[in-house]
């Protein structure tokens, strides 16, 4: 799978999967990421039109997480995951 690749694009409506093709890296991982571990919640996000706003504010706080460490030495070294983990920022998307 490409970091550009979408995981199950048919389960999005037209157009959360147009704005998610737009979108950074960063974004898709934690889609994919959402989707895979979390789909029931997935689906009752994008129900209730709630689903792109807690995908751009994950993606704030994980860019915040890894820029934060990007300028401290507490980040070197580790995964993003690991700095996401370490900045306390939950990998799952919140709960509708």
């Amino acid at each position: 799978m490409t970091p550009r690749e979408i995981v199950t694009p048919e389960a999005y409506p037209p157009e959360i999967l147009e704005m998610l093709e737009r979108a950074k890296n960063l974004s898709i991982s934690i889609a994919n990421r959402w989707m895979m571990g979390w789909p029931e919640r997935v689906k009752t996000l994008l129900a209730n039109g709630e689903y792109w706003e807690a995908l751009m504010s994950q993606t704030e706080k994980e860019l915040d997480a890894q820029i934060e460490a990007d300028q401290g030495r507490a980040g070197q070294g580790l995964a993003p995951w690991e700095i996401n983990e370490l900045a306390g920022l939950d990998p799952a998307p919140p709960v509708p």
